[in-house]
């Protein structure tokens, strides 16, 4: 009789610390398992001191033990979670120790050590406060019966709202069950009791029976401790318990999961949250699970799009890593820029246009030389930052191709006021340059994306074409009104038409856009993660004070980082001041091989600089030093880069992470660059914000270990470390 072979999430930690060839046997065994439970030599039996009647032990080696939950029918073995894989003996003592139980209040399948919870509740009601103690880590606000309402005991919520370190708290926190766990943590971090209860519990359990351990395990709060393992052989196995993504193809926290699996929001729908609280895992499942929803006899398929090419490039492998290769039939993977190219491709008039055209940034030199030979044509004194800005967010922006259009646009959101003569000088200033900028042969991609929409607009036949049903957008914070008018023009309205995933914190490309103005309303249908799986909490907190606390949202609202939360702990970020450049990179280079004793390997580093030049002024220094790195382009196929530190801007880095990160070229000489150093007033303190999110976003890169490294005084942008 084959057994369906799932995973409780203890046995990731028991996992990770077997060596290599125990590991092998282990993948061995669970295929072994899931053909035949009742074999002969896999020993399966129910050990003696049990306290629950589903614990089960079965063999792995002669030495090595596996304790499992019979989870089927009256305890048969049609499904089975793996629990731990243990030394003999202490496999049977762990199993004794092991208390399976459905919580009264929320209805959720628990399994914990009870003996283990017991001693450090104990150990923390043993130590007496001094008169110096800190107050209670718990809110003033969240009393007794707030801790109750999710199954903890009476006497553990009494002890919770007492404890005064984080030490404490995290011993009691990992030794509760998760569901409990996790409640307290984001009662801790300032969730109200009733969003904690819609984030974690989704549905209401109604009379539970405690003893129906079946009914419990189908519960969604269950599955962030309890799930089902999808893949269909020893490899999949491998890359699920091993791969850098072990975590989020299995665990899902359960808002996650409703999120991406709900059917039926009458529109789009918004995810927001801080870097590292898997949006971008959310969007994932939430493309799958959309895939697995269309019409079979249909051709359409799911749009799934982000800014950077690089990071479509990293979805697309995270896609087929969840649901298998043939998931790209029915998801298409495409970067913005790309998709708004395949439109326009897709007629005659367009392939024309395109023609031998070379694509530029809109920030890059060569357009800023560009806007200050044509505002030489104009009476007013334009910089050229304001005439770029002008020209993307209000004329590209609105599809204006003519003055009259110009002059009668409403400019919201823009700081400097116009009147109609001035508007008329501006409009002379962009037609100048656009002539230029086709003289030249080039094309911006905002150029692209507005052209993109009006080819749609124009041509409508062109979204049956294309054939997308559903969307998902990550990223969503760094995209252009051009963007957002191609979008919705290529994706019909209707029910679960756009998933959109952002975080307006991490918004280093665009500017704030109202997503309302264009036809695409998700007022009414948010929700915003706090949970942070990539990052410790030494490096969450210092991530967190390099960017303002409340920004805009998608929407017209304020988006806040209020909760946000780390699950694991770290090592604090660590500062080197040196005198000079060359300082730098020397203690750059003792911080990699200090990373490198520590067992890290140079594919698990990473280096971030904010320009080009520092980039590759760093990667020489690396390379005098005989240390293997690559320079991280757009260009770049990251499966070909081997064993080397990776080196980049801090906008490549976007949608990356890596075990440790070092930021450097951060003192106050060379950072903000020289171009807004230059600037002043309204105009720097816009450039100063984007900076302060360009560093969040490099700094959250960082999984475990993150360095500042600067010359003689570190900038004022930069948070220093505690």
């Amino acid at each position: 009789m084959k057994a369906e072979v799932r995973m409780h999430d203890l046995f990731t930690s028991s996992y990770d610390q077997l060596d290599g060839s125990i590991r092998s046997r282990v993948l061995s065994f669970i295929m072994k398992l899931s053909q035949d439970p009742e074999a002969p030599g896999l020993d399966y039996k129910i050990p003696k001191l049990a306290q629950h009647k589903l614990v089960r032990t079965a063999r792995v080696t002669d030495n090595y033990r596996a304790v499992l939950i019979a989870a089927g029918a009256d305890g048969d073995t049609s499904i089975l979670y793996l629990v731990a894989v243990k030394k003999h003996d202490d496999a049977y003592d762990y199993a004794s120790k092991l208390t399976l139980q459905v919580n009264p209040k929320t209805g959720a399948a628990e399994l914990f050590d009870s003996a283990a919870l017991g001693e450090v509740v104990e150990k923390a009601r043993s130590v007496r406060p001094s008169a110096a103690a800190a107050p209670p880590l718990m809110p003033t606000g969240i009393k007794q019966k707030d801790l109750e309402r999710f199954g903890v005991a009476p006497d553990i919520a009494e002890q919770l709202r007492q404890v005064t370190d984080e030490d404490t708290l995290e011993a009691i926190v990992s030794a509760l069950p998760s569901s409990q766990g996790n409640a307290v943590l984001d009662l801790v971090y300032g969730k109200s009791p009733d969003q904690v209860w819609s984030d974690l519990v989704i549905e209401d359990p109604g009379e539970v029976d405690v003893d129906d351990i079946a009914a419990a395990l189908h519960r969604p709060l269950s599955r962030l401790s309890f799930t089902a393992y999808e893949g269909e052989n020893e490899d999949e196995l491998r890359a699920v318990l091993e791969g850098d993504l072990a975590a989020w193809r299995v665990w899902l926290h359960p808002l996650q999961r409703k999120l991406a699996q709900h059917t039926g929001w009458n529109g789009p729908f918004r995810v927001t949250g801080g870097a590292g609280t898997g949006k971008t895992v959310t969007a994932i499942h939430r493309a799958r699970h959309l895939a697995r929803h269309l019409d079979t006899a249909s051709t359409n398929k799911v749009l799934f799009t982000t800014f950077t090419k690089n990071l479509s490039r990293t979805i697309e492998s995270q896609l087929k890593q969840l649901a298998g290769p043939k998931i790209s039939e029915r998801v298409d993977v495409v970067n913005i820029d790309a998709l708004a190219r395949r439109v326009v491709a897709a007629t005659d008039a367009g392939r024309k246009a395109l023609g031998d055209v070379r694509f530029v940034s809109a920030e890059g030199e060569e357009v800023r030389e560009l806007w200050a030979s044509a505002a030489m044509v104009g009476l007013g004194d334009w910089s050229p930052t304001f005439l770029a800005d002008e020209w993307s967010r209000v004329v590209l922006g609105n599809a204006i191709v003519d003055e009259a259009a110009y002059l009668r646009v409403t400019r919201s959101g823009r700081a400097q006021r116009l009147t109609r003569p001035q508007r008329a000088d501006v409009w002379q200033v962009i037609e100048q340059f656009e002539r230029l900028m086709r003289s030249a042969g080039l094309m911006t991609f905002i150029q692209l994306a507005a052209r993109a929409a009006a080819t749609v607009a124009t041509e409508p036949a062109l979204r049956d074409q294309m054939g997308y049903r559903h969307a998902v957008v990550d990223e969503a914070q760094d995209l252009h009104p051009a963007h957002w008018k191609l979008l919705r023009s290529l994706i019909a309205s209707g029910m679960d038409d756009l998933f959109i995933v952002g975080d307006a914190h991490q918004r280093i490309y665009g500017k704030p856009t109202p997503l309302s103005r264009y036809g695409i309303e998700t007022r009414g249908r948010s929700r915003r993660l706090t949970v942070n799986y990539r990052t410790s909490k030494q490096i969450l907190h210092w991530c967190l004070s390099a960017v303002d606390a409340e920004v805009d949202d998608l929407d017209l609202s304020a988006d806040t980082l209020a909760g946000a939360r780390s699950v694991f702990k770290g090592p604090e970020p660590e500062p080197h001041a040196c005198d000079s450049a060359a300082g730098e990179d020397k203690a750059l280079i003792a911080q990699i091989n200090a990373w490198i004793t520590d067992g890290l390997a140079l594919s698990d580093i990473a280096v971030f600089a904010y320009d080009r030049k520092a980039v590759q002024s760093v990667a020489d220094a690396l390379a005098d030093r005989g240390i293997a790195s690559a320079v991280v382009t757009e260009q770049t196929d990251e499966d070909k880069l081997g064993n080397a530190v990776r080196v980049m801007t801090m906008h490549r880095a976007k949608g990356l992470e890596f075990r440790a990160v070092a930021l450097v070229r951060l003192g106050a000489d060379s950072f903000p660059p020289y171009y807004v150093q230059k600037m002043t007033g309204p105009e720097r303190k816009l450039e100063e914000h984007k900076l302060r999110n360009v560093l969040y976003v490099a700094g959250s890169r960082a999984r475990e270990r993150l360095a500042l490294i600067w010359t003689k005084k570190l900038s004022s942008l930069v948070a220093p470390p505690r």
